[in-house]
């Protein structure tokens, strides 16, 4: 079976990821900062010159909103895509909406059980249904006789949880989760590899807090409305 390739990216900056709370399948809106972000992912991968023949997204419309964006900036164009339930974010159960550190971290194989009996005791997901619910999305995609080079927008937590699937075949180590970051998978003969974790360079939006067109780099509250 010929190697493939995908292209896994998180999506662009939100307004929960600013004021740091828990977005699993409750959703917030993407921040000008973000709408910055997809500009310099397209231009990335437009670099790299991968023609993508699939397209593919969580239901989420955070993560529909950067497929569009990016795609606007990389080709020109939005490109038809797939929306899938198997690429939402973590359910968190009660913690959804909630502060970051409220929810239970992700950590050594010891924190996932009892993270796992946590969030399932709180109506959310296990790590092993995460596991296995992205794991079985994505390798349903890649086995498709019909792709070759697909280009994913999910969220942090799912492709987080679908590296540490494949994290014994991988050649990079985990980077942490930033925003439009690009995880790069080879896949063949069933097998995922991550070859490579792109990081667009978004320098020329955090410095001063402004990029070259003056668009603030994260929403501020306006104290005139209050």
């Amino acid at each position: 079976m010929p190697k493939k390739l995908l292209y896994a990216m998180r999506h662009c900056e939100t307004l929960f990821n600013v004021q740091h709370k828990s977005q699993g399948w409750c959703d917030s809106p993407i921040t000008p900062r973000g709408i910055e972000q997809c500009r310099i992912a397209g231009e990335l991968l437009a670099g790299l010159g991968v023609e993508f023949d699939h397209f593919y997204t969580s239901t989420s419309e955070r993560c529909c909103d950067t497929m569009e964006l990016v795609c606007e900036s990389a080709f020109g164009e939005v490109k038809p895509y797939v929306r899938k339930k198997g690429l939402r974010e973590c359910g968190f159960g009660i913690f959804e909406g909630k502060d970051d550190f409220c929810e239970p971290g992700f950590g050594a194989e010891g924190d996932r059980k009892v993270r796992s009996l946590v969030m399932s005791a709180g109506g959310g997901e296990s790590d092993e249904q995460i596991d296995a619910r992205v794991d079985g999305c994505l390798s349903e995609i890649m086995a498709d006789d019909d792709t070759r080079n697909v280009l994913v927008v999910s969220s942090g937590g799912c492709l987080r949880h679908f590296f540490h699937v494949h994290m014994d075949t991988a050649r990079v180590g985990f980077p942490g989760n930033t925003n439009c970051m690009i995880y790069v998978y080879s896949w063949e003969d069933g097998v995922f590899t991550c070859t490579d974790i792109l990081l667009p360079g978004f320098s020329q939006i955090d410095m001063g807090g402004l990029d070259g067109s003056g668009v603030p780099n994260r929403w501020e509250l306006d104290l005139s409305l209050l």
